[in-house]
């Protein structure tokens, strides 16, 4: 073999190898995608000021179900989201996008969880503050 062809080849293996090299980090056991999840508040002082916070959630390397369609049993590949507003109730669902209203002014901490059609959790959450500031009174016009 030439020096052209190997050098050719040689390149073509490493073209062909670091890709896979690359995402091993981002698979689980089994070469199955480690579900990833990232949440941000939008429009946060704006939405504060209103007494309110919206979150977005993207995932990837898992496909946000309703748990009910398969029996809330698990199924590899697929989840949905728990958002818990100050230790408050659990809100289970598939929306990547969820807002909470009528908030009391002061510090609110929202937890998002990537959970399993059984309701485990499958690794990923995150935790998010928003602060609503004290509303002003509008003066009286007696």
């Amino acid at each position: 073999m030439t020096t052209s062809k190997l050098s050719m080849a040689m390149l073509t293996a490493v073209l062909t190898v670091y890709p896979a090299v690359r995402g091993i980090d981002a698979q689980a056991p089994g070469g199955a995608m480690k579900p990833v999840m990232t949440a941000k508040l939008i429009d946060a002082e704006k939405k504060a000021s209103a007494r309110a916070a919206t979150v977005e959630v993207t995932t990837s390397g898992v496909e946000l179900t309703d748990p009910a369609v398969s029996n809330e049993k698990p199924v590899p590949g697929q989840g949905h989201l728990h958002y818990q507003l100050d230790k408050g109730p659990i809100i289970a669902t598939p929306t990547a996008k969820l807002s909470f209203h009528e908030l009391a002014p002061g510090a609110h901490t929202i937890l998002i969880v990537l959970a399993g059609n059984d309701h485990k959790p499958l690794g990923p959450q995150q935790q998010l503050t928003v602060t609503v500031p004290p509303q002003t009174q509008k003066a009286s016009s007696y």
